[in-house]
């Protein structure tokens, strides 16, 4: 928390073992949670481990320790289920919560590019299976979502089509709600009773118009919503 506001915003409940976690927990303690009793849905969170502060060569050391136990989790599920369909379930089951719950009930004033249909939600979760099923580890130095589509791809793990949907698509998100929070602050939701925060959008995207921002975004809306589900029901 800044004078200026939040710059992160830390849910604690989110910690291992949830509100009953200590607040504070030790490597060895993290890994063997990790290792024995995490959820699915904690394996797509902690896949993505950083380091932020305090000592980096811990934090690297933890980094590299919970990618793996999480990849090795997930080939141990794979013997047990060759098609994935236990994780395939639990990402679809944490995404339609998500979506509800986050991008519900909006009755059309305004469009999540994060948490609705098509948004990038989408990528992150079908980014993270991909490299569950394939078991293909994040790089230690680079993980953007858009380096491991370009690794997932080049690998032949993803095919052009649905690569070219989410690379295309999670771009202008991207950029989109980079806009989005420099006009409107900490968002998700693109208002569109807003027309004076819209036009500064199109401005800042140097696009033609509301109608072309709002055409541009349902094409990759749909693109990627197709995509995903293609990956998670195939």
């Amino acid at each position: 928390l800044t004078r200026d506001g939040h710059l992160y915003r830390v849910d604690l409940r989110l910690r291992p073992d949830g509100k009953n976690g200590a607040t504070s927990t030790s490597k060895t303690a993290f890994l063997n949670y990790l290792e024995t009793r995490a959820a699915i849905w904690e394996w797509l969170a902690y896949v993505k481990l950083r380091g932020v502060a305090g000592c980096l060569k811990l934090a690297k050391e933890t980094e590299f320790a919970a990618r793996k136990i999480i990849h090795q989790n997930a080939q141990q599920l794979k013997i047990q289920d060759l098609e994935f369909k236990t994780l395939r379930e639990e990402i679809w089951r944490i995404r339609e919560r998500l979506e509800t719950e986050k991008a519900g009930g909006r009755r059309g004033k305004e469009i999540d590019i994060k948490f609705g249909a098509g948004g990038m939600l989408d990528v992150y979760f079908a980014v993270r299976f991909l490299q569950l099923r394939a078991n293909v580890p994040d790089d230690a130095e680079t993980r953007t979502t858009d380096f491991m589509l370009k690794k997932l791809f080049e690998s032949e793990f993803l095919e052009k089509e649905p690569f070219e949907n989410f690379s295309n698509g999670y771009a202008f998100l991207s950029e989109l709600d980079h806009n989005l929070r420099l006009t409107v602050g900490r968002s998700s939701q693109l208002p569109l009773a807003n027309q004076t925060a819209l036009q500064t959008i199109v401005k800042r995207m140097k696009l033609e118009s509301i109608k072309d921002l709002l055409e541009q975004l349902t094409f990759h809306r749909l693109n990627i919503r197709a995509a995903f589900e293609a990956i998670l029901k195939s």
